[in-house]
């Protein structure tokens, strides 16, 4: 019992699970009571507020995502973070961390993190204000609103920042210290929330009540990356020792960022824009399944995403064969994981609303929507970040294209479809762009067919198909 609970505490895995669904209770949860205490401009403002955090996540992990490539790869004994063709520097030599390249990351990534950080406060700040403007206009007293967003982005922007110690932690291997701390720290958040909304308190003292253990957690997460040494290699970097390594890094991290805003971004902020010109109770319905589906996707894709490191050092090193079998696996688990929670959660949402006034009724055609294209984007997004481990991004192209059409079809479909238009939207730029893109490049890339879609992603996929065809039609 005791080997089984050290495991447990160590595995990487099971640390990043805890996390995510310790991330998905004031989510899934607390929204019911929201609903339950608050108007429904209150519950659409709180529901822009958890739109606006996710925003800062997806923009936070993604460009997170150069950084623990570049780790993985300076871990793996790279002597640069230029593309990697896949030949190992190494030969068969043991595989040995460039110390001096890491040195060179971990200074790099103060600059580029300080910038994205900024560059967070002005992005969130400005949705969040084009969002709510008609919402906040309509309540009683216009600051009850207005103080609850500045809190959210200017939490935003110090978590934005902090992303520089998660991605140290992740990038070294420090998976489970990290992750079981963010757990105990979005529990934390959660009691808070709850206990000041049973209070009766405002929107306000419920957002310091969520944000002040999150902010908290940055200070664990800074603390341990002292442990681990970041600091040290801070100093040994020198003044200008990571100036080179952005450079390199740079293509990278543009890309990744404007692929993100492009049409990841951009599906976001199809809600905040849909909260704009939608029906107060519409809008939180939406952006409600929306909150739920987030912690999901990241809950499903831990398999795969906590392999990412492994998979960069693997790739630098030659490691062709076993790297192909990772990641077929952890996209195989990845894509069971997210079918299975998309349709239990499905079959359990009439039930959970029928027993409970405090759950919010999403209905079962939005919800299988919103899954279907949840699940055809995390097999594009997978197949992206399989060939993104040759360090050659193109998540300019293949989001900017998906976010083309999406757009098309929000402005054709919205206004006959209503919040139904958004998933379908993202099913058809899925279909049509983004997943053939995605798994065309990554075939290239390492040479998979068709059989490899056939053992990871067919059955998940072909049952969400089949939810869908049972929720329209019954």
């Amino acid at each position: 019992m005791g080997q089984f609970v050290k495991r447990l505490i160590r595995s990487p895995s099971w640390a990043t699970w805890g996390s995510f669904s310790a991330r998905a209770l004031p989510l899934v949860v607390l929204p019911g009571f929201i609903f339950s205490e608050f108007s429904d401009n209150y519950a659409a403002l709180w529901f822009i507020l958890i739109t606006i955090q996710g925003l800062q996540l997806l923009l936070e992990s993604n460009v997170g995502l150069t950084f623990i490539r570049a780790i993985g790869f300076a871990v793996g004994g790279a002597h640069h973070v230029r593309r990697q063709g896949g030949s190992s520097e190494l030969g068969e030599q043991k595989a040995v961390p460039n110390r001096v390249l890491l040195a060179s990351i971990c200074s790099a990534m103060r600059s580029a993190y300080l910038c994205v950080a900024l560059l967070s406060l002005v992005i969130l700040g400005s949705a969040a204000v084009f969002s709510s403007e008609a919402i906040i206009a309509e309540l009683e007293s216009p600051m009850a609103g207005v103080v609850p967003i500045i809190l959210f982005v200017l939490s935003a922007a110090f978590r934005t920042y902090g992303g520089l110690h998660i991605s140290f932690l992740y990038g070294t291997g420090h998976i489970a210290a990290l992750r079981w701390w963010e757990c105990f720290f979005w529990v934390l958040s959660f009691i808070f929330a709850m206990l000041a909304v049973q209070q009766g308190s405002s929107l306000t003292i419920i957002a310091i009540c969520y944000q002040v253990p999150l902010l908290v957690n940055l200070m664990v997460n800074s603390y341990l990356s002292r442990q681990y040494g970041l600091f040290d290699l801070y100093d040994s970097a020198g003044k200008n020792g990571g100036r080179s390594v952005l450079i390199d890094l740079w293509p990278s991290i543009w890309r990744s960022a404007l692929g993100v805003m492009l049409y990841l971004g951009m599906i976001q902020g199809a809600g905040l824009l849909y909260a704009r010109i939608g029906e107060p109770q519409d809008v939180a319905i939406y952006l409600f399944a929306m909150s739920l589906m987030r912690p999901m996707m990241q809950f499903a894709q831990v398999p795969f995403f906590t392999k990412l490191p492994q998979l960069a050092a693997m790739h630098v090193s030659g490691k062709k064969r076993e790297l192909i079998s990772i990641a077929s696996r952890g996209m195989q688990l990845s894509h069971i994981l997210l079918a299975l929670l998309i349709i239990l959660f499905g079959l359990m949402l009439p039930v959970i609303s029928d027993s409970s006034e405090h759950v919010t009724a999403v209905p079962q055609p939005l919800w299988a929507l919103i899954g279907l294209a949840s699940i055809l984007e995390r097999y594009g997004a997978m197949h992206l970040q399989l060939y993104s481990q040759t360090n050659h991004i193109i998540w300019h192209w293949a989001n900017g294209g998906a976010a083309v059409i999406f757009s098309l079809c929000v402005y054709f479909l919205l206004p006959l479809l209503g919040s139904l238009a958004l998933p379908l939207s993202i099913v058809i730029a899925s279909v049509l762009f983004y997943v053939p893109f995605c798994r065309l490049r990554s075939r290239e890339a390492f040479a998979i067919g068709l059989s490899f879609d056939a053992r990871t992603a067919l059955v998940p996929i072909g049952c969400v198909v089949a939810y869908n065809f049972f929720s329209f039609v019954s």
